[in-house]
């Protein structure tokens, strides 16, 4: 038995009769492998380098690559325990039948062997099969054109391959050192010991109720996207606490309440399902929470990257409203007078850049507007500009944007009738006391207006502080151009920020038939552009022109990045998901097998047992996804303002991506307690 050459048809056999625990775990491997390789493939593949949009393909690629990687090694070590366990009493009778330690650390080393050539081996095929699919889907979401065929990454291998290896050595090392210190006794019954009645542990319940209480108040209260980012991991750590606290504490102590409740504790079926949850809570409990928190990670990531996907059209209507081209640029008013005629001068240069080119030019509306930036909002409802300095800490930023009537019109169709002194006004994210408007310019005094009306839509300007605002906003429509130049030149004698913030802005909006970049257009446009205005302090300070098909290139290839690293990583958070239920399922069912074939030798009827055993697994196979959903209802508040990084504020939309996530995470995973749930029932009966 100790020649060497038995060792490998002992580790080929002991594989075979554990077929019920190897298989899931083997696969498990081969699908982890399969999914780093895909990712890696993606990331190095050198033909996406030549499509436009693809920039974000990288990048994503990298991540997923990360996250995937630090997972994988988290959760095979995970796995393998229970893996272990279940083989213990098996590896005693190796070391009673006389085999030592090193005989079965050999043994092991060769299993080991088998699980890498298996699952690296399986893995990376079933990622080179994969890979095109994979391909086709990202290209696909992300509306880039697919221009390479089936391809092997050799970088991608290889470092797919050098990752889990390293991964199953130390799942080896880890083996044999715990089989190294356990004496032949713990290794025969250390799979059957039970567990004690875990004690109360009130503190760590407390302190369980405190953390998860205060990761959701957190979650709560952010009120933009830029404290949702700075909060954000602390809420989400903050809730993993909780979550841990709760199953292992407070789940114990609800348990012995009930067990103290002498009419709900002293029923057949209530009584043995606490008492057998009851016992092995402590240990159970990790799983359970493990279960928990994934099943949180799958419905956050898909829900909200669904979100942002679905929603890009909606922000690239925001920038091209009913339109394929847009020119803005930035001029000083005040310095060329107020009857300088940027209109005119503006459609000298475009139109003709545009027909010389190629293309149409056909004018669909423009608009005069200028910013300011830096300013806060006072608690008696003032809008301060904040002049050549930043806001003051602990200040809400509030940009403010000015514009016309007859503009507001030209851009949305929404006619205001507004007097002298009158302004309609659209808030977002703060409300103003009253109904009059204060703005505050520093030495040029202070601005008030009377509110007689509120905007319909926010105004779709084309520059990216406006039409990508992140933080709250404010925009005023006045009632002339008159009004809105009083206002420019205040804000530009009180200093604005050197002058840059307060230059008055031009946009325009054509439809072209531009379908991308165009680089006879853009040195037409730049030639063009150099002829006007021509002298020392006479020049633009700035201008640009936005193409809508580049905007959806750019906009798909983020949101379909996003989406597909949120679909790719949640079925592999499935799947790990999966196979930790069905171990648990397998690993209760030999302990309990025994246990409910006392309870039949002792007069319990075969009904009641079947009972017993559907209301402790249903008990216990959904509380983890009750937690997750109520973590999915606390969390909706943070993942609405971390939208908002990517200008989606259709809070509607995220609603909907959330439930129906929750919805179709409920049902696949109904049916993988159905699934797991007979490998139980199979066990016990």
């Amino acid at each position: 038995m100790r020649k060497p050459v038995f060792f490998p048809k002992l580790a080929a056999q002991s594989i075979k009769n554990n077929r019920q625990f190897y298989i899931p775990y083997l696969l498990t491997v081969i699908g982890t492998v399969a999914a780093f390789y895909i990712l890696a493939a993606l990331a190095y593949d050198p033909g996406a380098d030549t499509l436009r949009g693809s920039s974000y393909v990288e990048v994503f690629m990298m991540l997923g690559m990360v996250v995937l990687g630090l997972f994988s090694c988290i959760f095979l070590l995970y796995t393998n325990s229970f893996l272990i366990k279940r083989r213990q009493k098996e590896l005693g009778l190796y070391n009673v039948l006389g085999m030592g330690k090193w005989n079965i650390a050999a043994i092991l080393s060769i299993e080991s062997l088998y699980v890498a050539l298996i699952g690296i081996g399986g893995g990376l095929a079933a990622g080179v099969l994969l890979h095109k699919l994979m391909s086709l889907i990202l290209y696909r979401l992300t509306r880039l054109p697919v221009v390479f065929g089936i391809s092997f990454s050799w970088q991608g291998a290889i470092i797919t391959a050098v990752l889990f290896a390293a991964l199953i050595l130390v799942t080896l090392v880890r083996n044999l050192v715990s089989i190294g210190r356990a004496k032949t006794v713990e290794l025969l019954y250390g799979g059957q010991t039970g567990e004690r009645e875990p004690k109360t542990r009130w503190l760590l319940a407390i302190i369980g109720v405190i953390a998860l209480g205060f990761g959701y108040w957190l979650a709560i209260k952010v009120a933009n996207g830029m404290e949702a980012v700075a909060l954000y991991f602390v809420a989400v750590f903050a809730v993993i606490i909780g979550t841990y606290c709760l199953f292992t504490a407070v789940s114990i102590a609800v348990l012995k309440l009930l067990r103290k409740n002498k009419g709900y504790y002293y029923k057949t079926r209530h009584f043995i399902g606490v008492s057998g949850m009851l016992h092995r809570m402590k240990r159970n409990a990790v799983g359970l929470a493990n279960i928990c928190i994934l099943s949180t990670m799958v419905m956050v990531m898909v829900s909200g990257t669904l979100a942002l996907y679905l929603g890009i059209q909606d922000l690239v209507e925001l920038q091209f409203p009913n339109n394929d081209f847009t020119a803005t640029t930035r001029y000083d008013a005040a310095g060329r007078g107020r009857d300088f005629d940027s209109e005119a001068m503006m459609k000298e240069v475009i139109e003709p850049a545009l027909l010389d080119s190629g293309f149409s030019a056909e004018h669909v509306a423009d608009c005069k507007y200028f910013v300011l930036p830096n300013c806060t909002l006072d608690g008696d409802g003032v809008i301060k500009y904040v002049v050549g300095q930043s806001a003051e800490a602990g200040a809400t930023p509030v940009p403010v944007y000015f514009t016309t009537a007859e503009d507001y019109a030209s851009l949305t169709g929404e006619r205001l009738e507004l007097s002298q002194g009158e302004a309609a006004v659209l808030t977002e994210g703060f409300k103003l006391p009253g109904d009059g408007l204060k703005i505050s310019l520093g030495s040029s005094g202070v601005y008030g207006f009377r509110i007689a009306g509120t905007l319909g839509e926010r105004p779709a300007f084309a520059d990216a502080g406006a039409a990508m605002s992140v933080v709250d906003s404010c925009f005023v429509v006045v009632a002339d151009y008159e009004a809105l130049i009083e206002l420019y030149e205040a804000a530009a004698k009180a200093g604005a920020d050197a002058g840059y913030s307060s230059l008055m802005r031009w946009v325009c909006y054509y439809n072209t038939g531009m379908t991308g970049e165009s680089p006879a257009f853009d040195e037409r446009f730049g030639e063009l552009m150099s002829e006007q205005a021509p002298g020392e302090g006479n020049t633009w300070e700035f201008y640009s022109y936005n193409v809508r098909a580049e905007a959806e290139a750019e906009g798909y290839g983020m949101a379909g990045g996003f989406l597909f690293l949120g679909i790719f990583l949640g079925l592999v958070f499935l799947m790990a998901t999966a196979l930790i239920i069905y171990y648990k399922q397998v690993s209760e069912g030999y302990e309990d097998r025994r246990r409910f074939e006392i309870m039949r030798q002792v007069g319990l009827s075969e009904r009641e047992v079947r009972g017993s055993i559907r209301g402790q697994v249903l008990t216990v196979f959904f509380m983890p996804i009750a937690v997750a959903a109520i973590h999915i209802a606390f969390d909706f508040n943070m993942v609405v303002k971390l939208l908002t990084l990517f200008s989606l504020m259709n809070v509607k939309l995220t609603a909907l991506c959330t439930l129906g996530t929750l919805l179709a995470f409920a049902a696949v995973y109904a049916i993988v307690y159905i699934a797991t749930a007979r490998a139980y029932y199979r066990i016990v009966r």
